[in-house]
């Protein structure tokens, strides 16, 4: 007898994950608001600051390649 070839869920595409996993990650981050507001905001202005050296850096990159 010959093996049985099940059919697997796919894991990625469907409109379903596209709906469910933003809805968690607000979720998530409503959570951790909720449950401690000034370390959230705390997170928030880190994650603000590194975005601001992120920009900075790309550019000072785009400066120096352009001469």
């Amino acid at each position: 007898m010959g093996r049985k070839n099940h059919t697997m869920m796919p894991i990625t595409g469907g409109q379903g994950g596209r709906k469910v996993v933003p809805l968690l990650v607000l979720l998530v981050l409503l959570a951790l608001v909720l449950r401690d507001p000034v370390g959230a905001a705390h997170a928030a202005q880190r994650l603000g600051d590194w975005g601001g050296y992120v920009l900075d850096a790309l550019g000072t990159f785009g400066s120096t390649v352009g001469r």
